[in-house]
């Protein structure tokens, strides 16, 4: 290929390229409307409504079978052109992918006559669908088998995911003051780190970048509330990545980076602003910087019994793969023991229970149809199988309450002394979302 055929194929491409085009200037930008400043803070409050009960509703519907259509082609497309994508190669075949269905959202009933807060909806419940269907074959840790066979992208994940998890354990016995928290930030201090952990640790649970991102948003939200309480936020990143850093040591959140990677490629671009691209981007930067640290440069500016503990953390370690057999027997123990499903403890976010009930019963769409039962099968048996995937709003409600209750226990925990009627009061005042609900109550 002549260098002028070159030039001509990239600036096709170029053309082509949402992603690109959204970059170049456009003559008709200056007359598109201005949010106004209440607007903005209303955005950045509130998490934008999300229901993909209702998406999948959507999608049943007659008039949205050009819809389905496209996103069966695409699918089926994606599985059997090629065993194996490069990551870079995904990311632009399901971000191209989005940026084609989401016009075609505006072409199609029922998503033709949705407002601006419903059509966000169903973008959202195209993108859960969507990679709910290819997670296995885009999130890197689910094509570990094959590592030999990766390209870069994948490689370099899984990768730095051992990397992360070995200086996690080189340096967990780190300390508050080993990485200059300020001491005011003792009090209560591990009870919020291990509530941001267990945030961040949920990131495991999901399929949809959404809810890992959301994950992502609530662990720094409970840190951001405590500076906020002890007037801390206004350093910004100086105060906040340490904490950030600690949380990470302290909570040995399984191929953290790896997750990272996953959210960048395919949360949809439009929809990582604002908050989520600051937390986004600290929650980089802390891995970054535990992933490059080493002793030396940490024990500078550590005290005395920095050498001490470091050395008696050694020995835990080779105690514990000692024990274990080998650190192999480490990793797999844990993955077989926490990768069951389990609620999450507050309801932002969709819940994987119900969405798995919901896709169930449109799945039909995306694969051919069971074969008709049996007149040998029971009528008990047809029963349990119809009321396992038609009462998904018992199911919803059921899993909520549990939530619900799951996340006043862990607040109650936080704050002993204050009544849980108080407590349960500021949970329903702010939906239940932890961040803000610990930023209340700090305040009371």
């Amino acid at each position: 290929m002549t260098e002028s055929q070159a030039n001509q194929q990239e600036e096709v491409l170029r053309q082509f390229d949402p992603l690109h085009q959204r970059a170049i200037p456009d003559k008709d930008a200056q007359l598109a409307p201005v949010k106004k400043d209440d607007e903005k803070a209303e955005e950045d409050d509130e998490e934008p409504f999300y229901d993909f009960q209702k998406f999948a509703k959507q999608l049943q519907s007659p008039e949205a079978e050009p819809i389905v259509k496209y996103t069966k082609s695409f699918l089926r497309n994606f599985h059997t052109q090629r065993v194996l994508w490069a990551a870079a190669e995904q990311q632009k075949l399901v971000n191209d992918f989005k940026v084609f269905i989401y016009a075609k959202f505006l072409e199609y009933e029922p998503f033709k006559s949705l407002d601006k807060r419903n059509l966000r909806n169903a973008q959202e419940g195209m993108e859960k669908l969507v990679m709910g269907k290819l997670y296995n074959r885009c999130f890197s840790p689910c094509l570990k088998r094959l590592e030999n066979d990766l390209d870069e992208g994948h490689k370099t994940d899984l990768q730095n995911d051992r990397l992360l998890q070995e200086k996690v354990r080189e340096f967990a016995f780190v300390e508050p003051r080993d990485l200059d928290v300020p001491s005011l930030l003792a009090e209560r201090l591990s009870k919020f780190v291990k509530l941001s952990g267990e945030e961040l640790d949920k990131i495991n649970r999901f399929k949809a970048p959404r809810d890992k991102m959301i994950c992502v948003l609530n662990s720094c939200k409970v840190i951001f509330a405590i500076l906020r309480h002890h007037k801390l936020e206004d350093k910004g990143a100086d105060s906040f990545i340490p904490l950030l850093i600690f949380t990470i040591l302290k909570g040995d959140i399984r191929v953290l980076v790896s997750n990272v990677r996953y959210i960048e490629r395919f949360r949809y671009e439009e929809f990582i602003r604002g908050e989520a691209s600051y937390y986004l981007n600290s929650l980089e930067a802390a891995i970054n910087y535990i992933m490059t640290l080493e002793k030396d440069a940490l024990a500078a500016t550590a005290d005395e019994t920095f050498e001490n503990r470091y050395q008696d953390n050694q020995q835990r370690i080779q105690q514990t793969q000692e024990a274990t057999g080998s650190e192999e027997a480490v990793t797999a123990h844990k993955s077989t023991t926490t990768q069951s499903p389990l609620p999450s403890e507050y309801i932002l976010h969709p819940l994987d229970e119900v969405t798995h009930a919901v896709i169930h019963k449109f799945n039909e769409l995306f694969a051919p149809a069971p074969a008709q039962p049996q007149p040998s099968q029971s009528q008990h048996d047809q029963h349990a199988i119809s009321a396992d995937t038609l009462d998904v709003d018992t199911l919803a409600r059921k899993i909520e309450q549990q939530e619900h209750a799951s996340t006043l226990d862990t607040l109650q925990s936080m704050f002993p002394e204050m009544d849980r009627e108080v407590i349960e009061d500021v949970c329903i005042a702010k939906k239940y979302r932890v961040g803000a609900s610990v930023d209340v109550l700090l305040s009371l």
